[in-house]
């Protein structure tokens, strides 16, 4: 390899601090990557492989594209490290200097166009402690910053991060073994991990970040619960500062996810429910969000996913949300008005966010002002309401018409992208702006102009004003006429047959219009960073601007789709029933029924009916059925209108899902040891208080093998955890437990006629006693041939089959030892539990002990 050059020696110096990074090496109006670098990305980015010095691999971009290589090198799994010319000519040396001004990572982007959709783009930082997890994430392109530390389980964890879907993690290991499982799960969904290093990991040393980022005297006010969140806290902050060279003055206080307010969903659960992917594609049509979604603005359609993933356990807050939703329900054409204005909106928060970390284009400026002008069109709208609540929001949406007006008086209504690209500042504005734009414009007329009025006044015909790059612009006189040129002309160049010649007006002229651009550029320049400044003072207002125009929105959005839908006002009871009449599954009904949805009802308490066995063919609706059940719930406690015609429900504080059989492969688990791994987590974390939904259990083993294992986990829910449970099955002996205090059976119509079966899709109590397998398979198209063999095989079984009843013993004590599961959460400890002996009167002792004698019995 030839001696480096100075240059090439500076490249390899940053590279030396960016080893993990493509790096892009400015050189003019290029980014220059080499080595390793170019060799990768031409693949990548599809560009030519040249060469620096004979051996160096060498391939560039111009920087005005940036942006769509970035984002293909993002996709592919990669950061980028841009490095700018820090200044034009070299202080020092015979170079500029040049430094990373930026580390672009899939966590941390904030350009719209590397941004693929509306959806959240967080990045995350997981601690894994002894005992719990410490978890951060904050998306930079809207300010949102979330913080929680949970329990050591898989199935929280797992629900989290389905729930937050991070592009990137941040992560600080343990050393125990078991703990891969955590890391395992971010590998097995392909999440970007980097890890800071470890020295940063110190309390006092975090909580400086934290101050330092939120510029506090102290963190007090954020209420951390244990070191572990200020970890998360701090790591997060630090990595975003690492990355963006800078500190960001948009983000929002971390807002802590407190168990006791929100619903915990596990990952089973969003995805069997189809909350916001569908299990077919893995996009958002087809799910509960689609259902929903009639927002109009960014904001709104963020907060509604949030809602969704995140059911609220305070009534008084569902009913709060309730309210809102029945006046837009209510009052269509306000509703109507309503929407028609955000539909104006922009999305605010990533307006804003890029305003404040200086991402931002001259059209964006445009897209604030009309987002401010329609946020004050809504808060006029609200203002003459009657309702308290919405009179409360107007007077919450601060008032920026000052603002909004001095971008309308600023800049012109369609501006350039940038100054060099062309006009941004409104004409009238400023003065000399006007002055040299029309230079600009009018240099040819200026030029035509001149040489008329010198033509007139020497009374020489042939003069002529003529511009070259070496001369510039000068007067070219033919040699009959030099004799009339006047003394203040002068003579610039002498050729065969003219003189050539120049004056202090044509000079002023060739000045002033040769340096008009740079000129606007620097005096746009300057009133932009002036209009900049102005609306970085308003950054904290137009964020909580944003923030309530998203949660209008947001009602709005529920609004409309329980009229679009036929959706009802659900009430909530203390006594633990769940009483739904005509309830219908939302998703099913609008995007696969092609005829009328057919509704059912259901009916549960904790006495006699808190568990329905529920039997039936494949394709009656089973499924459907305790599916539609969960979703109700769910709708009802992120306070929208429900699916039925009438909705009596209590609340519960989790939705626990076991659907389907399925391998995972990329973690090496059977389809089997899914359904049992799915199956531990309901029944070790479930109570009497939640909602559990679960449909063929024991179904990825033998026959006798998942017969046994259905028949005691269905005891194991009714004798130690009491909750509300659809229990769906193929295992008609399984209806046998109908004898049993609290347990139910169900079954699907089924109308039989001499051609074969419909399916009535319609719930009655009592149990079936067929399956229609057949009858199901062709349907399905299996040739007739084999059908028709089954038929008879199944008829010579059933003649020869001994149709004995599962023998058990009667005395339920018998069914106490279920060693299968642990019994964490009987109904009796959980009453011990909540029992403090150090406080307890003689007389508190004596009626704690006959409460717990009523639960016994």
């Amino acid at each position: 390899m030839n001696k480096l050059t100075p240059m090439m020696k500076q490249y390899l110096e940053i590279k030396k601090k960016n080893q993990n990074e493509i790096l892009f090496f400015r050189m003019g109006d290029f980014y220059e990557m080499f080595f390793e670098d170019a060799t990768v990305a031409s693949k990548i980015l599809d560009i030519a492989l040249t060469s620096r010095q004979n051996d160096i691999p060498m391939c560039g971009i111009p920087y005005h594209a940036a942006e769509s290589y970035i984002a293909r090198l993002i996709k592919a799994g990669h950061r980028v490290a841009i490095c700018e010319q820090m200044e034009t000519i070299p202080s020092s040396g015979n170079i500029v200097k040049r430094e990373v001004v930026r580390i672009i990572t899939p966590g941390t982007i904030v350009e719209s166009n590397l941004l693929q959709s509306d959806d959240n783009n967080f990045l995350a930082s997981i601690i894994i402690g002894k005992d719990n997890l410490g978890l951060a994430f904050i998306d930079i392109s809207t300010g949102d910053f979330y913080l929680s530390s949970i329990d050591k389980q898989l199935d929280l964890f797992r629900g989290e991060i389905t729930r937050f879907n991070p592009k990137e993690v941040v992560l600080k290991e343990s050393s125990d073994p078991e703990d891969t499982r955590f890391t395992d799960h971010i590998a097995n969904r392909e999440i970007p991990v980097y890890r800071i290093n470890e020295w940063y990991y110190d309390l006092d040393y975090m909580t400086d970040v934290i101050k330092k980022v939120f510029k506090l005297a102290n963190i007090k006010g954020f209420g951390f619960t244990s070191e572990i969140e200020l970890m998360a806290a701090g790591s997060i902050l630090k990595y975003l500062a690492d990355t963006h060279k800078k500190t960001f003055e948009h983000l929002k206080y971390p807002q802590r996810i407190l168990s006791s307010d929100y619903m915990v969903l596990d990952d089973a659960t969003i995805s069997n429910l189809e909350l916001v992917q569908n299990q077919n594609d893995g996009s958002k049509t087809r799910t509960l969000f689609s259902v929903l979604n009639y927002t109009k603005t960014a904001m709104g359609r963020r907060t509604l996913e949030r809602a969704i993933l995140q059911p609220i356990l305070i009534q008084e807050e569902i009913e709060k949300r309730l309210d809102m939703v029945q006046y837009f329900f209510e009052y269509h054409e306000f509703t109507d008005t309503i929407q028609f204005i955000l539909k104006k909106i922009y999305d605010l928060e990533r307006l804003i966010s890029r305003f404040t970390i200086g991402r931002s284009f001259s059209r964006d400026y445009i897209a604030l002002m009309h987002s401010i002008n329609a946020s004050l069109e809504i808060k006029k709208l609200l203002s003459e309401q009657p309702h308290e609540s919405f009179v409360g929001i107007a007077r919450a949406i601060p008032q920026l018409r000052e603002l909004s007006e001095r971008i309308q008086k600023t800049l012109v209504d369609e501006p350039a992208l940038t100054p060099e690209q062309g006009r941004i500042i409104r004409e009238g504005f400023i003065a000399e702006l006007d002055r040299l734009y029309q230079l600009k414009t009018d240099a040819k007329s200026w030029i035509m102009s001149y040489q008329q009025e010198e033509k007139e006044r020497l009374n020489i015909p042939t003069l002529k004003v003529k511009y070259n790059r070496v001369l510039g612009y000068y007067i070219e006189v033919s040699k009959s006429h030099t004799a009339k040129v006047p003394d203040e002309y002068f003579r610039k160049q002498t050729l065969v047959g003219s003189e050539r010649y120049t004056t202090e007006k044509l000079q002023q002229f060739e000045s002033d219009i040769l340096s008009a651009s740079d000129k606007i550029v620097e005096i746009e320049r300057e009133e932009i960073e002036k209009l900049h400044a102005g609306i970085l003072s308003y950054r904290d207002k137009l964020q909580n601007m944003a923030e309530i125009i998203g949660e209008i929105d947001f009602f709005c959005s529920l609004a409309l789709a329980s009229i679009e839908n036929r959706f009802v006002r659900p009430n909530f009871n203390s006594e633990q029933k769940t009483q739904i009449k005509e309830g219908r599954h939302p998703i099913v009904e609008k995007y696969y029924t092609e005829e009328v949805f057919i509704p059912n009802d259901i009916f549960m308490d904790n006495q006699e009916n808190t568990i329905m066995i529920i039997t039936g063919p494949n394709m009656s609706g089973k499924s459907t059925y305790i599916r539609m059940a969960a979703i109700i719930q769910l709708i009802a406690q992120i306070g929208c209108f429900v699916p039925a015609t009438e909705a009596n429900i209590s609340m519960v504080d989790r939705i626990f899902t076991r659907i389907g059989a399925s391998d995972n492969i990329s973690r090496g688990e059977s389809t089997f040891l899914v359904e049992m791994n799915e199956t531990a987590v309901i029944l070790n974390n479930a109570t009497a208080n939640s909602l559990i939904i679960m449909d063929e259990i024991g179904r990825g083993t033998s026959t006798f093998d998942g017969l046994s294992i259905a028949w005691a986990v269905v005891e194991y829910i009714l004798r130690y955890i009491g909750a509300k449970t659809l229990f769906a099955t193929h295992y008609h002996e399984l209806t046998e437990l109908g004898k049993r205090k609290g347990v139910a059976n169900f079954n699907v119509l089924v109308k039989e006629h001499l051609s074969g079966v419909d399916f009535l899709y319609k719930m009655v109590p009592g149990a079936a006693d067929k399956s229609y397998g057949i009858h199901v398979a062709e349907l399905a198209g299996i040739p007739k041939e084999i059908t028709a063999k089954a038929s008879k095989i199944l008829e010579r079984l059933e003649k020869s089959a001994q149709k004995k009843s599962l023998q058990r013993n009667s005395d339920e004590d018998s069914y106490e030892q279920l060693e299968i599961f642990n019994a964490s959460n009987h109904r009796v400890i959980q009453a011990i539990r909540n029992i403090n002996p150090d406080t307890l009167t003689p007389l508190e002792a004596l009626n704690e002990l006959n409460n717990l004698k009523k639960i016994i019995e």
